[in-house]
C-alpha cells in the first residue's frame, strides 16, 4: 500500500508540475507565435513586388492592381490610367493621341472619364513589342540527313501572297505588308496561316475604322499582328498593337494591362510621364521591324544632342542618370561619327533606335518632365515608409553586433538601389567594389588562420586543459575566421553571376533578396558578414593571446606589455573614433546647449 501511495504521489506531483510548467511555457510561446504571425503578414506585403515575367523575358512588375489602358473611341482619344494610389476606386482618364500639342499640356493632369467597357471579340488581345514572341519560340528543327534537290527557278521562293518576306539585321524572319503597313512574326508562308490572318485584320481595320475613323497608312499609321494559341483550350488568338509615327506612340482597340508597360514603376498619374513608357515601346518595334522611312537624319541628330549632354554629365558629376557610362558613351559617340555619312539601312536604323530606346526608357524611369523629376542617380522620389520599432531595434542590435559594417553597405545600396530601380554605370562600380573588399578579406583570413593554428602549436600553450580561456578563444577565432573565409568566397561567385548581368537581370536579383521585412538592410547585413567575423576572429584572438601573456609573465614584464598594449588601444579606439560619422561628444555638447537653452526659457518664464 505504502507503495501505492507513494506512485500515486509522485504522478499528482508530476501533473502538478506539468501543469505549471504549461502555464510558463504557452506566453513564450504565443509571443513567439504573435511575432513570426506579424512578420509573416509584412512580408507577404512585400511580397508583391516580386519579379514576374512575360514570354520568358524578365521584367520589373509591382503586385499592385494597375488598372488597364483602355481602347480608342470614336473621337481618337488614348484612354490611360489614372493616378495609381487611387486606382481601385477612380475613374478611367482619357487624352488624346494624335494631337498631342494641343489636347496635352505639360504636367498636366488627366481629365476623368466614365470607364468603357470592351465589346470586341474574346479573340484578339492588345500586346507590345516587348512582348512580341520573337525570342521565346521552342525549338522546332529536327535532326536529319542533308538532301539536295533540283532547284527550279520558280520555285525558289514559296509563295507567301502579298506578304514579302524580310530578314532582321539579327537574323529572325518576318513578313511585311508594304500596301497597307502590317508587319508579322508568324509565317504566311503557310496558306492556312494565311487566310486566319487575313481575316483577323480585316475585322481589326474595320474595328478601327468604326471606333476612331483611322485608316492603315505605311510610315505613319501601321499595324502588327501575330497569331498564337491562348487559354486552357488553345484557341488561336490574334495579337496586335497600332502605330503612329509621326507621334511616336502605340494605342490599341482593347484594354491592355498597364505593369506591362510601365514596368512596374509606381506612381504614374500624368500623360506627360506615361508617353515615355509608351515611347519605349515604340523604338522597341522600330528595333524590331526597322523601316526606311523613319527619318534617320533626324533621329541621329537628336540621339547626339542627348549623347553629348550625358557625356557631359559623366564628366563634370558622380551623380549623372546616364543609362551608360562615360567609355559606354564615347564608343556610342564614334558610332555616330561614323553614320552620320551612310546612316540609310536596316542595320544602321537598328542601331540609332536601340540608342533612342535607353533613354527613353531612362526619362520613363526618373520621371521626367515632372515636378517631381529625379535630377541625381541617388536621389529617391517615392515616399519612405515607416519601419516598425522591433525591426529598428533589431537591425540597430545587428549593426553594432557587425561593428557598423552593414551601415556602411546599407549606404552604398542607397545610392544603386534607388526606388526599386537601377542606375547601370553605378551597378556595375558597386560590383567592382564589393569583389575588391571581399578578395581582400579572403587574403586576410587566410592570414589569421595560419596564425592561430600557429598559436595553438605552440609549447606554452596547454591544449590538455581544454577549458583554459586561450584554447577556447583561440577555437572560436579559428571558427570566426573560416566563417568569414567561406562567406567571402561564396559571395565573391554570387557576385560574379548576378553582378556582371544586365540592369533587368540586377533587378529581379535585387527585388528577390530585399523582399524580407528588413528590405536592403537584409542584403546589407549579408554584404557586412565577411568583415565582422573578420573582426571577431581577430578578437577572440586578442583575448586568447593576451591572456596568455598577461597570466603567466613576470611583473615587469606585465608592466611594460601592458602599458604598450594600452597604448595600442588608445590610438585604434581614436582611429575608430575619428573614422565614425557619428560622434559621442560632439553629440553630447549639443544635447547639453538645448538642454541649457530650454532652462534659460524656463527661467524668463518663471521670472
Amino acid at each position: 500500500m505504502s507503495r501505492k501511495h507513494e506512485v500515486g504521489r509522485l504522478t499528482n506531483q508530476l501533473r502538478v508540475f506539468l501543469k505549471t510548467l504549461a502555464r510558463y511555457v504557452t506566453f513564450p510561446l504565443q509571443l513567439i507565435h504573435r511575432l513570426f504571425r506579424t512578420l509573416l503578414q509584412r512580408y507577404s506585403r512585400r511580397h508583391r513586388f516580386l519579379p514576374t515575367q512575360w514570354d520568358r523575358r524578365p521584367e520589373r512588375a509591382a503586385g499592385s492592381i494597375q488598372p488597364p489602358i483602355l481602347p480608342l473611341s470614336n473621337n481618337t482619344q488614348l484612354q490611360v490610367p489614372p493616378p495609381l494610389r487611387t486606382a481601385a476606386t477612380s475613374s478611367v482618364s482619357l487624352l488624346s493621341v494624335h494631337t498631342p500639342a494641343t489636347s496635352v499640356h505639360h504636367g498636366q493632369q488627366l481629365p476623368a472619364a466614365a470607364p468603357v467597357l470592351s465589346q470586341c471579340p474574346s479573340d484578339f488581345r492588345a500586346t507590345t513589342p516587348s512582348q512580341v514572341m520573337r525570342y521565346g519560340k521552342k525549338p522546332q528543327i529536327r535532326k536529319s540527313d542533308l538532301r539536295i534537290f533540283l532547284l527550279e527557278r520558280e520555285t525558289i521562293q514559296k509563295d507567301s501572297g502579298d506578304w514579302l518576306a524580310c530578314v532582321h539585321p539579327e537574323g529572325a524572319l518576318y513578313f511585311y505588308d508594304p500596301v497597307h503597313g502590317i508587319y508579322t512574326d508568324s509565317n504566311m508562308k503557310d496558306e492556312a496561316r494565311r487566310s486566319s490572318m487575313t481575316s483577323c485584320i480585316d475585322e481589326l481595320l474595320a474595328l478601327m475604322t468604326s471606333r476612331c475613323g483611322l485608316e492603315l497608312c505605311s510610315g505613319k499609321i501601321e499595324l502588327v499582328v501575330e497569331l498564337a494559341r491562348g487559354g486552357r483550350d488553345h484557341h488561336r488568338v490574334c495579337r496586335y498593337y497600332f502605330v503612329d509615327h509621326p507621334n511616336r506612340l502605340l494605342f490599341w482597340l482593347h484594354e491592355i494591362r498597364t505593369e506591362r508597360i510601365f514596368d512596374g514603376v509606381l506612381g504614374v498619374e500624368k500623360w506627360s510621364h506615361a508617353k515615355y513608357a509608351i515611347q519605349h515601346q515604340y523604338w522597341q518595334h522600330c528595333e524590331l521591324y526597322p523601316s526606311n522611312e523613319l527619318p534617320n537624319p533626324q533621329l541621329l541628330k537628336e540621339l547626339k544632342q542627348v549623347v553629348i549632354h550625358a557625356s557631359a554629365e559623366i564628366i563634370t558629376t558622380d551623380l549623372s542618370l546616364s543609362p551608360f557610362d562615360g567609355d559606354e558613351l564615347s564608343k556610342i559617340l564614334d558610332l555616330i561619327d561614323r553614320l552620320e555619312d551612310d546612316h540609310q539601312g536596316a542595320h544602321y536604323t537598328c542601331v540609332i533606335v536601340r540608342f533612342m530606346r535607353y533613354f527613353s526608357r531612362a526619362q520613363f524611369f526618373n520621371f521626367c518632365g515632372l515636378p517631381e523629376a529625379r535630377l541625381n542617380a541617388d536621389q529617391p522620389l517615392f515616399v519612405k515608409e515607416k519601419k516598425s520599432k522591433l525591426v529598428v531595434a533589431f537591425s540597430w542590435a545587428v549593426n553594432v553586433a557587425l561593428f557598423d559594417a552593414p551601415r556602411s553597405h546599407m549606404e552604398e545600396l542607397r545610392r544603386v538601389w534607388v526606388d526599386r530601380s537601377i542606375n547601370s554605370p553605378r551597378w556595375k562600380n558597386f560590383n567592382t567594389k564589393l569583389n575588391s573588399e571581399w578578395s581582400g578579406i579572403t587574403m586576410y583570413s587566410t592570414v589569421m588562420l595560419a596564425v592561430d593554428v600557429s598559436f595553438l602549436a605552440v609549447p606554452s600553450v596547454n591544449l590538455g586543459d581544454s577549458g583554459s580561456v586561450t584554447v577556447i578563444s583561440t577555437y572560436i577565432s579559428l571558427f570566426c575566421i573560416v566563417g568569414s573565409l567561406v562567406a567571402s568566397l561564396f559571395l565573391t561567385r554570387q557576385n560574379r553571376m548576378y553582378g556582371q548581368e544586365s540592369a533587368d537581370a540586377a533587378v529581379v536579383f535585387l527585388t528577390r533578396v530585399t523582399g524580407s521585412i528588413f528590405g536592403t538592410k537584409s542584403l546589407a547585413m549579408v554584404h557586412g558578414l565577411p568583415y565582422a567575423m573578420l573582426l571577431w576572429g581577430m578578437v577572440y584572438f586578442i583575448i586568447a593571446f593576451s591572456y596568455q601573456v598577461f597570466m603567466s609573465t613576470a611583473t615587469i614584464t606585465l608592466v611594460t606589455t601592458g602599458t604598450a598594449c594600452g597604448i595600442m588601444a588608445l590610438f585604434t579606439l581614436w582611429l575608430v573614433s575619428a573614422a565614425r560619422e557619428f560622434h559621442v561628444l560632439p553629440w553630447l555638447q549639443t544635447q547639453l546647449g538645448v538642454f541649457k537653452d530650454k532652462c534659460r526659457i524656463t527661467n524668463r518664464i518663471q521670472s
